[in-house]
């Protein structure tokens, strides 16, 4: 009988053994300590934590977790240094506090650009006319408030005229799942790209304004998860063109109206699960987006659907590997080159063929990259700019890279025989370096050259995708 209590009781203990010693592997989160400088609230940071006070957390788990917050904060573009730790509870032992400390950047920034309208400064010289100039100013606001929201105003006086106004991430709930996004921009323009000549785009000129528009536009940002979005705006735009655009394009809008009121919607979902937005070397991301326009007599309709992907992937030390799928379909019920346009603008481009564009309605572009770190990030202090504590301090990384680039647009529409990039295949190889530091500036020098063979060294600012 003795023995049988015994083993009774053995058996028991062997099974709430497992619990209890998961049980121990666990920690609850007692304290969440943010930066008490700065000027960003507390929420703004809480908001892109993967864990909130009294979670419990798997003690394997957290520098994971800790990880994704880092990431998290850092692609706020609010900072140039995050470091998030954790220490036991003193009075709690079995429970943790995280700390986050954070270095903010500078958040304010005039806006001065001096534009000389003409082909180049040489032809801008030899015309000697100062009324060829265009002087954009304005202001750039991050962080307005500490809560994240982005501030824009700027006017154009000269040879372009015009007012932009922007204010983006207005948060509308206390999760800050849904954010208002707001725009109105007014346009007097001199210059329009009416068409492409010799696969390159013609910009016709005048001395006279040849647009005018109007352009209205209200969005929401809906973030269900962290990492997850949702975007919808809607808009309504006023243009009048002037008669010489139609005459330098017939097809340029789709008709013979010099007025046109129309009304678009765009909606664009996005999962971004890479390790970092500037320069992702880890991880990936998937897009996807919808635009469609109706002037409000219905006479012009328009939709388009795109998307990109993105992967990322080490694969050794200091090498990594990257692709990026772009492709895009889209469908109108005139022939219209606004809406034709394909690769070589914004994300849908071929490195080594900067210079030119491929019109079309739809299109597809694969950008493979092979990338090796020769300089590890690094962080150092300007000792001369000690005054300006946030540019004193920087990180810096320098990446080489070989790529290969490839891509494709169908277009059913006749155009220049000069124009013989669209319906064909396409493709453009070379190497370059990237040197990528603070305030998610990206510098890239590149050679390469394509199927038209066709090189050249380019130098230019890079986002976040390539």
């Amino acid at each position: 009988m003795r023995n049988q209590l015994i083993s009774g009781v053995l058996f028991l203990l062997l099974l709430l053994l497992p619990d209890q010693l998961s049980s121990q592997t666990k920690s609850c989160i007692s304290n969440i300590y943010t930066p008490e400088k700065g000027i960003t609230k507390k929420e703004i940071i809480l908001r892109e934590l993967p864990f909130k006070t009294g979670d419990s957390v798997e003690i394997e788990n957290i520098e994971k977790l800790l990880l994704i917050g880092k990431e998290n904060l850092i692609n706020l573009s609010l900072f140039n240094f995050v470091y998030l730790n954790y220490e036991y509870n003193k009075e709690n032992p079995h429970n943790i506090d995280i700390y986050i400390e954070t270095e903010e950047r500078w958040y304010i920034w005039p806006l001065i650009n001096v534009v000389l309208e003409d082909r180049n400064m040489t032809s801008w010289l030899k015309r000697g006319d100062m009324g060829r100039v265009t002087l954009e100013t304005g202001i750039k606001a991050y962080n307005l408030w500490g809560l994240n929201h982005t501030l824009s105003v700027s006017l154009r006086t000269g040879y372009q005229r015009g007012l932009r106004f922007e204010y983006n991430n207005i948060s509308l709930d206390r999760e800050q799942k849904f954010l208002l996004n707001v725009s109105a921009i007014r346009e007097y323009s001199r210059t329009e790209n009416v068409r492409i000549e010799n696969n390159t785009p013609f910009y016709y000129k005048s001395d006279e304004f040849i647009i005018d528009k109007y352009t209205y536009l209200a969005g929401i940002t809906y973030r269900p998860r962290l990492r997850i979005s949702h975007i919808i705006n809607i808009g309504v735009d006023k243009c009048d063109i002037s008669n010489t655009i139609l005459t330098e394009n017939p097809d340029y809008w789709g008709t013979k109206d010099t007025l046109r009121t129309g009304f678009f919607i765009k909606y664009k979902y996005s999962s971004d699960q890479r390790d970092n937005n500037q320069y992702p070397l880890n991880g990936y991301m998937i897009s996807g987006e919808f635009n469609g326009y109706a002037s409000f007599d219905n006479d012009i309709r328009y939709a388009q659907i795109s998307s990109i992907l993105q992967y990322c992937q080490p694969i050794g030390d200091r090498w990594n590997i990257s692709a990026i799928l772009s492709a895009g379909i889209s469908a109108k019920n005139r022939n219209a080159y606004i809406f034709d346009k394909a690769i070589g603008y914004e994300n849908a481009y071929l490195r080594g063929m900067e210079l030119y564009v491929a019109d079309g309605q739809h299109y597809s572009v694969l950008n493979p990259t092979l990338k090796y770190n020769i300089i590890p990030t690094k962080v150092v202090t300007i000792d001369w700019l000690s005054f300006l504590k946030k540019f004193s301090k920087i990180h810096f990384a320098l990446y080489g890279k070989a790529f290969t680039d490839f891509g494709y647009v169908c277009n059913k529409y006749r155009t220049l025989r000069s124009n013989n990039l669209s319906n064909k295949f396409l493709y453009s190889t070379g190497i370059g370096l990237d040197f990528v530091t603070y305030y998610d500036i990206n510098l890239s020098i590149e050679y390469s050259f394509n199927m038209l063979n066709k090189g050249g060294l380019f130098f230019t600012f890079k986002g976040p995708l390539i």
